[in-house]
């Protein structure tokens, strides 16, 4: 009896044993299963189980062909011009020697400046579009980010978290960077394709048109198109660089200044296709306050000289408050405040601007300057805040 016992309790034992055995050999197998269909069907498959499209805002005061001729300031030596030429639709004939292909000509750390603001998963978005600027001019281009935003969107409020950093960075990209008038934000789309088994999930991010036909501007329909007028504009960066070599910082500021105020028209009834950029300001000769602001910034940065877009209210001379951009630059180690918009005034009939006028935001220090602008570092509502560079408190 008692050997019979014993006998009974050890094969109770062995099917203990057997049933822990047959449960980790399971989740073993399981894990397997979840890693090889991870790596076979998602990875080399793409397999897609879940996908979200988030379209980009545009920015508060907004978005960027044929040339007219653009008058000369007097005040530039006259021992060479600029040479502007007709634009047609494919091409675009230029008489200044340049590069072939379009490059920007210098790396300041102003070009920088609200690339420094963002945190690491923004800075992740702007570089994919920096580094692939040239294969977004084909307006089709798919921007892989891979799983680099795994971890945030596996965290709380994750997709909301994503969308404010693709915001901020297409605020800062399009802030630092001058050159980038021909893209449509409102037609680029950042998709997430999310894989699941039970609690584990993954992310794949990618940007791309959507189910839009390209994201570039309807005038801007080929590579051709707009290498064609950034090599337009290149050519007018590089020959005014060359007219002011042997000036003075100051002497720079100026001169740029009053050629702008002196070729650009204030586009009033928005006519022009391009008034809020470089393209519009600088090849079309109209543009509203963003497009003057851009286009110092951009000869700014080919003169090696520091400078940053600012956005904000301004109150105008009827006391009327609006939405506008200006400009900061930096002299002698000091930031200033350069409105080139309000330095030059919509004239009626046959009056000009008198020398006092064409100065009087020119160079200004906070003390001046904020009487009549406020900045606000929210240039969209689902962005960060960015911060501006502290001005001088007097004037130059």
């Amino acid at each position: 009896m008692s050997n019979k016992c014993k006998i009974c309790k050890t094969i109770k034992n062995n099917k203990g044993l057997s049933l822990a055995s047959l449960i980790l050999i399971v989740l073993i197998l399981i894990l397997i299963g979840f890693l090889v269909y991870e790596i076979v069907y998602v990875d080399i498959f793409n397999i897609i189980t879940k996908k979200g499209d988030l379209n980009v805002n545009t920015n508060i005061l907004a978005q960027t062909n044929t040339i007219t001729n653009l008058p000369k300031d007097e005040n530039i030596r006259p021992d060479t011009e600029i040479n502007h030429s007709q634009v047609n639709n494919q091409n675009i004939e230029i008489h200044v020697p340049i590069n072939d292909n379009y490059e920007s000509n210098t790396t300041l750390f102003s070009d920088r400046y609200y690339y420094n603001q963002l945190d690491n998963y923004s800075k992740i978005i702007y570089d994919g579009l920096l580094n692939n600027k040239e294969n977004m001019k084909t307006g089709t281009y798919i921007i892989d980010f891979g799983r680099q935003f795994n971890d945030l969107l596996n965290s709380q409020g994750g997709e909301e978290k994503l969308n404010m950093a693709f915001q901020s960075a297409w605020n800062a990209y399009t802030y630092d960077n001058m050159d980038v008038f021909y893209i449509d934000v409102e037609k680029l789309t950042l998709t997430t394709t999310t894989t699941s088994i039970a609690s584990f999930s993954t992310h794949q991010v990618e940007l791309s048109k959507g189910d839009n036909t390209s994201y570039l501007k309807p005038y801007f329909s080929s590579t051709t198109t707009i290498s064609g007028k950034l090599n337009l504009l290149t050519a007018i960066q590089q020959e005014i660089r060359k007219q002011l070599e042997g000036y003075s910082d100051y002497e720079k500021i100026r001169e740029v200044h009053n050629w702008l105020i002196d070729n650009i028209e204030y586009d009033i009834n928005l006519e022009t296709q391009e008034p809020y950029s470089i393209s519009g300001a600088l090849t079309e000769g109209r543009a509203v306050c963003e497009g003057y602001a851009r286009s110092f910034k951009y000869i700014m940065d080919g003169l090696d000289i520091p400078c940053v877009l600012v956005s904000g209210i301004g109150t105008n001379s009827n006391g009327e408050t609006e939405s506008h951009a200006w400009n900061y630059v930096m002299l002698d180690n000091k930031w200033y405040a350069v409105d080139v918009t309000w330095d030059d005034p919509v004239i009626i009939g046959d009056g000009y601007i008198p020398e006092g006028t064409r100065y009087r935001h020119f160079l200004k220090g906070s003390n001046s300057f904020f009487a009549s602008h406020i900045e606000d570092g929210k240039i969209t509502e689902s962005s960060i805040e960015f911060i501006f560079p502290t001005l001088s408190e007097e004037d130059y």
